[in-house]
């Protein structure tokens, strides 16, 4: 390790993990409504986009959460995502439950438009967590390795 190295600040991978999210789950804001549209009529159309959008607004907020989880202690690093997780849970369910309250709105492709987005928008943010990370390339001295 340089100077240089030991100065600089660690990188936090908000960047990765919030193009790692949106990226994929970009293309379903289309599909999904247009699926919910033709099995079931506009308005399911209608509320599978809503459900949609509001997925993405919420995990994509999500990572400003864990943009400070990650500053923290390494020791806390996974129970604050999960913190921040159930939090999204939390105001997903609110919103949604206050959605249903409507009489326009069809809650069952609104649901399955926020499943299918958060799920994908979930798994592109572990991905893009995960390339966001340097690799070590580390080689242990063993006894029968003296020339390490």
């Amino acid at each position: 390790m340089t100077a240089t190295d030991a100065t600089r600040p660690s990188r936090v991978p908000m960047r990765a993990m919030l193009l790692g999210g949106i990226i994929p789950s970009l293309p379903l804001l289309v599909v999904v409504p247009l699926l919910a549209w033709a099995a079931a009529g506009e308005w399911a159309g209608v509320s599978a986009a809503l459900g949609a959008v509001i997925s993405i607004t919420v995990f994509a907020l999500g990572i400003f959460g864990i943009r400070g989880v990650l500053a923290g202690p390494t020791a806390t690093t996974m129970a604050g995502a999960f913190l921040v997780f159930l939090l999204q849970m939390a105001v997903l369910g609110a919103v949604i439950w206050s959605l249903g309250q409507t009489t326009w709105l069809e809650i069952t492709p609104l649901a399955i438009g926020f499943i299918i987005v958060g799920l994908v928008f979930q798994v592109g943010l572990v991905v893009g967590y995960l390339r966001s990370r340097a690799g070590l390339d580390v080689v242990v001295p063993t006894p029968d390795r003296a020339d390490v």
